[in-house]
């Protein structure tokens, strides 16, 4: 019965003529930031660095290097985060290797840098839309000077609605 029930979905879909599509992602990236909760306080100090600049935004993709930069100027946060972090570990429970302090401190930074990559991304894609539609509205309207002609029971048929309307209008107001 159970396996009935498993195979259906399956079933259903061969007779359909599909077939499940697993969607994998081409280039994925991944970091971990794992972290005692006892250094907390130097992990939030250096991404509070990471994230408190003036972003200028001047018409181009250029988020990733603003983001690199980032990193670069809180060089000297990260060292004492992580020397900071390294001496709160040393007589701790809680054991993470000097190795892995590092890794956890580049990884945020490498995060960073792939938000910045990411809204690079996204302004590219946006503006490449914007593009299309400009293009496709340009391809698609009237070329040269358009009148329209109506006949005059179409400007009275819409006098007359207007005319009512108002009065609705009115009537609602009151």
């Amino acid at each position: 019965m159970i396996a009935a029930i498993l195979l259906a979905p399956l079933l259903a879909l061969q007779s359909a003529g599909e077939t499940a599509v697993a969607i994998r992602n081409d280039n994925p990236e991944t970091w971990t930031v794992e972290y005692p909760r006892l250094i907390q306080p130097y992990v939030a100090d250096y991404r509070r660095c990471l994230a408190v600049t003036n972003r200028r935004i001047a018409g181009k993709a250029d988020f990733e290097s603003q983001h690199a930069a980032d990193v670069a100027r809180c060089a000297a946060a990260q060292a004492q985060a992580i020397a900071e972090s390294n001496d709160v570990l040393a007589g701790a429970k809680t054991t993470l290797s000097p190795e892995e302090v590092d890794r956890l401190f580049d990884n945020i930074g490498r995060i960073h840098v792939a938000r910045g990559r990411d809204l690079d991304q996204q302004f590219v894609s946006r503006l490449a839309g914007a593009e299309a539609a400009g293009a496709a509205y340009e391809a698609s309207k009237p070329k040269g000077l358009v009148i329209e002609l109506r006949d005059a029971s179409v400007i009275k048929a819409r006098t007359e609605s207007y005319a009512v309307k108002a009065k609705e209008q009115d009537k609602d107001s009151e």
